[in-house]
């Protein structure tokens, strides 16, 4: 109970100051690398309030010049501060719209160009993803839980298709993403924190240039048996492209 009381603590102290810098570089420019920085260290201190001991696999695979559409797992409030902590590049996630309307916090995501999705609204839906290829052609990598809400359970949900559409239209590779550990640390089912170790593990990329609609099932396939892989401790197969891109 106490280290929960004590992220809670952090959480209100770092948060509100951290918002506060992102709301004015943002003001100026919402692609700065210094809303990496600051996101990275906000992550970080939530990581290490939690006891977490972060560990990740893989991220080599992540090349400095590319960017991706991270496809991973979610079964955790922590995952999303294990990825600020963990991936070497200017990351932003699509995120349920409620977080947005939080005071401070809510409004530096949305300036800072993180991307809100109404899963209840097709119209509004579409629309965000739009605004997530525009943030992948402005020099973001996109992060995407294509489960669409945390699991309850150690096994992860269906997928949902929007991911790899978003992957096909802007052409860019999809990396699936194993977040481990965090179940255990804080499931949705918890009511305290606990410390642990967690393992974030990069798979094979996939290539997604030159593909049509009709495979975007053989990516969501491809993506969450990598995945699975993963979990498991298994190494991620290769994963070669859905199709061949036409000629």
């Amino acid at each position: 109970m106490l280290r929960t009381i004590w992220v809670l603590i952090v959480v209100v102290v770092v948060t509100l100051p951290l918002a506060t810098a992102t709301l004015l570089i943002a003001a100026i420019r919402s692609t700065s690398p210094w809303i990496d920085r600051i996101t990275r260290t906000w992550g970080r201190l939530l990581v290490a309030a939690a006891g977490i001991e972060l560990r990740t696999e893989n991220m080599d695979v992540l090349q400095p010049g590319q960017r991706y559409v991270l496809i991973a797992n979610h079964s955790s409030y922590f995952d999303v501060p294990c990825l600020f902590a963990a991936i070497p590049q200017p990351i932003r996630f699509m995120a349920k719209a409620s977080l947005f309307r939080i005071p401070f916090f809510g409004w530096a995501i949305g300036r800072a160009g993180f991307i809100p999705v109404d899963r209840k609204n097709r119209r509004t839906a579409v629309k965000s993803f739009e605004l997530a290829a525009d943030r992948i052609r402005k020099g973001n990598t996109i992060v995407v839980f294509p489960e669409e809400g945390r699991s309850r359970e150690r096994t992860m949900k269906p997928f949902q298709r929007g991911a790899f559409l978003l992957a096909m239209k802007s052409e860019q590779p999809i990396v699936p993403l194993a977040i481990q550990g965090t179940y255990d640390v804080y499931s949705a089912n918890a009511r305290w924190i606990r410390a642990g170790v967690v393992t974030v593990k990069a798979g094979t990329p996939i290539a997604t240039a030159g593909l049509s609609l009709r495979d975007k099932d053989t990516l969501l396939t491809q993506s969450r048996a990598q995945i699975e892989a993963m979990l498991s401790g298994r190494p991620a197969d290769p994963a070669p492209s859905a199709s061949a891109p036409p000629a």
